[in-house]
């Protein structure tokens, strides 16, 4: 049969023979090297266990037939050889046969007739009958090992096992312990604790017979235990006693089989998601069971491992900005931002680190919180700022091009209305004097704001504790805008336009900023190739403005035309 050439035996072999072959071929056919060989071998080894077995309890029925049929075929051997003894002639004619083995009965004499109907029969024995069952005699190493099983506890078993096998009950002794561990609920994870590293139960070299079920309940048991207690040590950081548990688990024989094997690499994987752990950790326990990502080695399910190979990029990310951030004397791009994302500083120090950044380093600051944020948000629990774009507060602000073509734009404009009800003024006057003239407010607003921006570069650590305590972080949430840097020279712009127009021209100003901050949508975007071709028409280009900005311009303008040539309310409105 197959079985028998698999374990290299021949038909005939007996148990021990098949328990010694089995283990010298599980030395090649290893479970996590050859996993469909090891399949194999445990078949065949479970097939000629069965058969050996049948055949011993087959052999032991037919001797004792042998023996119950002994008498009867020695009297048919001695009875045969007396019919075929030759016939003897004896002087006579008559032929001599053999005698007789039994003296032939001579007829009785008939019998006198029955007194009575009634028999009356003498009792062969004349004590009386024992009518009690008669008691099994008790088997002495059951008697034995029960009476190591009294008592028992988790801290005498390595004694007791040893008595029982000076006392030639170790047998008994484990059929009698296992029905103990389900008898007793408490004692079983003891039990089967111990029994599984020195009794080998749930291996494949038990000595017992264990259900299915049985099976299944302790299984289930230990892998709880195991877990619980791998988890307890990762709980409290202890990476070195956790793997070398890990290991001790894992090379227990009842674990080698492959179904449970893949079932203590799922558990395994499960517990690592819920715990903390550092990426070596996660190196060690991957070569301990050989899972490779690159080879598609790995326990299932497939979303569960990539998480982790996502969690694990995550901790080695984290682990080397930290290492960036501590090293003091690295001042590359990378370096710097690390350090102003990770490490916990004062706005003063803050301040002073960004004076010398260059711009790469801002760079390198916005590259790493955008990983940071939408790649691994599950790290910005471990920074010291929440906001991981909290840097651009420190963010050098310079004036583009646009703001001042759009401020000669106001002022032109603004300048238009004041001189409209002069006397004596000409068409070039009212047209080519609010042009020229408005280039100078905004040439000495230029030099000015380039001073201005420089004295509030230092004064940025009071300027952002001054805006966090008059505007809600809801109104400005990224720090966009600043109580000094911004507001005073806004509060220059309103001065300007309240001289010029009043408080209508105060009042246009403030609402058309507001409402360029308030309502986000534009009117549309301009072509790249118009705006590389003209800058100045780009800034002055509607698209631009919100629709709301521009009708409100244009009704504030002809409230303020109308004012400016005497028309007031109640010119407008009569009545």
């Amino acid at each position: 049969m197959e079985c028998w050439s698999v374990l290299q035996l021949p038909e005939d072999a007996g148990l021990r023979d098949i328990k010694r072959s089995y283990a010298r071929l599980l030395k090649v056919f290893r479970p996590d090297e050859d996993a469909a060989g090891f399949q194999r071998l445990r078949e065949a080894y479970e097939r000629a266990q069965s058969i050996a077995q049948w055949r011993l309890e087959n052999e032991e029925t037919e001797e004792h037939d042998d023996v119950m049929l002994a008498p009867g075929i020695a009297a048919l051997a001695v009875q045969e050889q007396s019919m075929a003894q030759p016939l003897q002639k004896t002087g006579t004619d008559a032929w001599d046969y053999p005698a007789a083995l039994f003296e032939p009965v001579a007829p009785a004499a008939p019998e006198a007739p029955l007194e009575s109907q009634t028999l009356r029969v003498q009792p062969l024995n004349p004590e009386p009958l024992n009518l009690e069952p008669e008691q099994p005699t008790a088997d002495p190493a059951i008697e034995a090992a029960s009476q190591l099983l009294n008592g028992l506890s988790d801290t005498n078993l390595d004694q007791r096992w040893e008595q029982a096998r000076q006392q030639d009950c170790a047998q008994a002794f484990q059929e009698l312990l296992l029905t103990l561990c389900f008898d007793q609920p408490a004692l079983r994870l003891s039990i089967a604790r111990w029994a599984v590293q020195h009794l080998g139960w749930l291996g494949p070299w038990q000595e017992i017979v264990i259900g299915d079920g049985q099976r299944s309940i302790l299984a289930n048991e230990l892998l709880a235990d195991y877990r619980q207690s791998l988890e307890t040590l990762l709980a409290s950081q202890n990476e070195r006693e956790f793997l070398a548990l890990l290991k001790t688990y894992t090379a227990q024989p009842w674990l080698q089989v492959f179904d449970r094997r893949e079932h203590w690499q799922q558990i395994v994987l499960q517990l690592l998601q819920d715990a903390e752990w550092s990426v070596p950790l996660f190196d060690r326990v991957s070569q301990l069971f050989g899972w490779d990502d690159t080879k598609g080695i790995h326990p299932q399910p497939d979303w569960l491992w990539q998480e982790m190979i996502e969690r694990c990029n995550q901790e080695s990310l984290y682990d080397n900005l930290c290492a960036r951030a501590e090293d003091q004397r690295n001042g590359s791009p990378d370096a710097l931002a690390a350090r102003m994302l990770i490490s916990p500083m004062k706005p003063r120090q803050h301040k002073d680190m960004t004076d010398r950044f260059i711009p790469a380093d801002w760079q390198a600051c916005q590259q790493l919180s955008e990983t940071l944020k939408w790649r691994f948000p599950d790290l910005l629990a471990r920074l010291p700022y929440a906001d991981v774009f909290y840097w651009r507060r420190f963010l050098p602000r310079y004036i583009a091009a646009e703001t001042w073509m759009q401020s000669w734009a106001a002022i032109a404009l603004a300048l238009w209305l004041f001189y409209l009800p002069a006397e004596h003024k000409t068409t070039a006057m009212s047209i080519v004097i609010p042009l020229a003239f408005a280039c100078v407010p905004v040439w000495f607003f230029r030099i000015g704001l380039s001073y201005w921006f420089l004295i509030s570069a230092h004064l940025i650590v009071q300027d952002l504790w001054l805006t966090e305590k008059i505007i809600p972080r809801r109104w400005n949430p990224d720090t966009r805008w600043l109580v000094l840097r911004h507001g005073v020279p806004q509060a220059v712009m309103i001065l300007l336009f309240s001289v010029m127009l009043g408080g209508l021209g105060a009042f246009t100003y403030i609402g058309v900023i507001l409402i360029g901050l308030w309502h986000k949508r534009r009117i549309g975007t301009l072509d790249p190739e118009f705006s590389d071709k003209h800058p100045w028409l780009t800034a002055l280009h509607w698209a631009h403005f919100s629709p709301l900005q521009l009708l409100f311009l244009v009704v504030m303008t002809g409230v303020i035309l109308a004012s400016q040539l005497g028309y007031s309310l109640k010119h407008l409105f009569p009545g």
